[in-house]
C-alpha cells in the first residue's frame, strides 16, 4: 500500500500553524456573527436576544461595491514583439480566440456568483481562495473528455510551505484538504489502480476541526456514508507540477502533469504584513456589533420590567389587592385609606440611551465606508452629487479591488495553463460572437513558447453609472449622431429583453428603409 506519510506530516504542521494563529477560531466567530448569530451558547441568558446585524449590512455593502464592476479577461504575449511576421499573425489569432474563449468560460461557469462567495468568504475570513482543477469526466465539444472546473475553497483549506511568503506560486508546496465519502473515496483509489484490499483500509475519521463553518458537524451516518480526511499535494518536479491526492491511509493518485502553475489564485482582504493569511474586517467590527445588540437587549429589558406602573398596598390593612374594574376593595383599621395604598409610576430611561445606540451604528458604517448616501439610503433628487459622494466612498476600497482583480488575473493565467496543458491544438475552443456560438483552434505548442500573460479590463456600471450612459445615449439618438440599432447594442444590460432579437429586427427595418430610399 502506498502511503505519503510526509505530506500528511506537513499537513498536520500546517493545522497546528493556524490553530496557534487562532485562524480557524476567528474565522467561525466571524462567520457566526455575519450570519447574525451573537447570541449563542449561555450569552446574555437572562437578557432580551434582539439582533441588529450591522456586520451584515456593512460587509455586504462592501462585497457588492467591489463586484460590481464588469470585468472582462484579455490575453497577451510578451513575446509578440519579438517574433516573426508570421508567427505575430498566428499569435494575434490564437490570442483573441483564447480572450473571446475566456469570456464564453466565464458565464459558462457561473463565475458571477462564484465571485459573490469568493468576495464574501475574502470579508468573513481574510482570505480569498480560488481553485482550478481538471476534470476528467466533464464532456467537451467533439467528443472530447475533460475540462477546467472553477470552485471557491475556504482559506482554512489552504496549507503552504511558508506561511510568512504572501506570493503563492514561489511556495515549494501547497496542500489542499477536503472530506468526501469513504464509498467515493474508495472507488476513486480503485479507478487509478489501488488494490481493493488497500482500498477498504480507507476508514471513515473524526469530525476535523480544521473544517470551517458549523454545518461541518451535519454529517450522515453509515459505514459508506461517512467522511474522511483527504489531502491534495502540489509540488514542482523540473518545473512542472506534480499533483497527488491521498488519505491517511494510502495514495489515491499521482499525475505529472504539464502545468506551470500551481491551480489556486487567492487574495487578502486586509494584508497582514509578513503573513500568508489576511485580516478580515469584520474582526474589528465584533465589538461594536456586541455593544449595539446587548445595548439594545438592556433597553428592552427595562422597558419590560418597568414600563407600567405598580400597586403598593399596607397588607395588614388591605389583604388582597384586586384590579378588576368597578371591585369594591376592604380595608381593616381605620386612619386615611390613601396611607394604605400608593402607586410607583413607570421608570425612566436616561436620556441620549437611545441616541447613542443610534450613533454608534452610524459610526460604525460611516468608518467603513456604508454611509446613507452609498446605501442609497437618501432621496435621489441630485444623480451628480449621489455620484460624486458614492465615488468618495469608494476609494477607501481601491487597495482591495487591486487584490481582487490580481487575483482574477492569477485564474485567468491557470486557465491558460491548464489550456495548453490538457488541450490538444486540434481540439476548438468556444466563444459567442454577437449572441452566436462561434469556435476556433489555437495553436497550443506556439502558446507554451511564449509568455502569456492575462490582464484585466474593467467597466464599473452601478446604478446611477448606468441611467447616466442611457441619458447619453437618449441625447445622441435624439440627434441623429446613431442609429437605433447602435442605440440598442449599447444600451446597459438588463434594460431590454431578448436584445439581440431586437437588434436584428430594427437592422432589418433599417435595410429595408434604405433600399426603398
Amino acid at each position: 500500500m502506498r502511503k505519503n506519510v510526509k505530506a500528511w506530516s506537513q499537513y498536520e504542521a500546517g493545522k497546528e500553524y493556524k490553530r496557534h494563529i487562532g485562524l480557524y477560531e476567528n474565522n467561525r466567530t466571524n462567520e457566526r456573527f455575519y450570519r447574525g448569530e451573537q447570541w449563542y451558547e449561555s450569552e446574555g441568558a437572562n437578557l432580551p436576544k434582539p439582533v441588529f446585524n450591522v456586520i451584515k449590512r456593512v460587509i455586504d455593502f462592501l462585497v457588492c461595491s467591489i463586484a460590481s464592476s464588469d470585468i472582462s479577461i484579455r490575453y497577451t504575449d510578451e513575446n509578440l514583439p519579438f517574433v516573426s511576421e508570421a508567427d505575430n499573425v498566428l499569435l494575434k489569432e490564437a490570442l483573441g480566440v483564447l480572450t473571446r474563449n475566456a469570456a464564453y468560460r466565464w458565464e459558462r461557469n457561473g463565475m458571477e456568483a462564484k465571485i459573490y462567495k469568493l468576495l464574501t468568504d475574502a470579508a468573513v475570513s481574510g482570505d480569498g481562495v480560488i481553485y482550478c482543477y481538471w476534470d476528467p469526466d466533464v464532456r467537451g465539444v467533439q467528443g472530447f473528455c475533460g475540462d477546467i472546473v472553477t470552485d471557491i475553497i475556504d482559506n482554512t483549506d489552504l496549507f503552504v510551505s511558508d506561511v510568512n511568503r504572501a506570493d503563492i506560486q514561489s511556495q515549494d508546496y501547497i496542500i489542499l484538504s477536503g472530506r468526501a465519502s469513504v464509498s467515493s473515496l474508495r472507488r476513486e483509489a480503485m479507478k487509478y489502480g489501488v488494490s481493493a484490499e488497500d482500498a477498504l483500509k480507507i476508514r471513515a475519521d473524526s469530525i476535523d476541526n480544521s473544517q470551517l463553518g458549523s454545518a461541518k458537524y451535519k454529517e450522515l451516518d453509515g459505514d459508506e456514508e461517512e467522511k474522511a480526511t483527504y489531502i491534495i499535494k502540489f509540488w514542482r518536479e523540473g518545473g512542472k507540477v506534480v499533483f497527488e491526492k491521498s488519505t491517511r491511509e494510502c495514495v489515491l493518485r499521482r499525475v505529472y502533469t504539464e502545468c506551470t502553475l500551481y491551480p489556486v489564485a487567492y487574495f487578502n482582504w486586509y494584508s497582514t504584513k509578513n503573513s500568508f493569511h489576511g485580516t478580515s474586517p469584520v474582526t474589528s467590527l465584533i465589538p461594536n456589533q456586541k455593544f449595539i445588540n446587548r445595548a439594545y437587549a438592556l433597553a428592552m429589558k427595562h422597558m419590560t420590567d418597568t414600563a407600567f406602573s405598580k400597586v403598593v398596598y399596607d397588607k395588614s390593612r388591605i389583604p388582597e389587592w384586586s384590579n378588576g374594574v368597578g371591585e369594591a376593595i376592604a380595608a381593616q383599621g381605620g386612619g386615611n385609606i390613601s396611607d394604605a395604598v400608593s402607586v410607583v409610576g413607570v421608570g425612566d430611561m436616561q436620556d441620549g440611551y437611545i441616541e447613542l445606540i443610534e450613533n454608534a451604528m452610524n459610526v460604525t458604517k460611516e468608518l467603513m465606508g456604508a454611509t446613507d448616501s452609498a446605501l442609497g439610503n437618501i432621496d435621489a433628487d441630485n444623480t451628480s452629487a449621489i455620484l460624486a459622494l458614492q465615488e468618495t466612498s469608494r476609494i477607501t476600497l481601491e487597495r482591495i479591488r487591486a487584490a481582487y482583480y490580481r487575483c482574477i488575473e492569477d485564474m485567468a493565467n491557470i486557465w491558460a495553463d491548464m489550456m495548453c496543458a490538457y488541450y490538444p491544438t486540434q481540439r476548438l475552443l468556444i466563444y459567442e460572437n454577437e449572441g452566436r456560438l462561434e469556435a476556433g483552434t489555437v495553436d497550443f505548442e506556439l502558446l507554451k513558447r511564449g509568455l502569456l500573460c492575462a490582464r484585466i479590463d474593467v467597466a464599473p456600471l452601478g446604478r446611477y453609472s448606468a441611467v447616466s450612459a442611457q441619458n447619453t445615449l437618449d441625447k445622441l439618438l435624439e440627434r441623429g449622431y446613431i442609429t437605433p440599432s447602435s442605440y440598442i447594442k449599447r444600451l446597459p444590460s438588463g434594460i431590454i429583453y431578448d436584445r439581440e432579437a431586437l437588434i436584428e429586427e430594427i437592422t432589418d427595418t433599417e435595410k429595408e428603409k434604405g433600399e426603398n430610399d
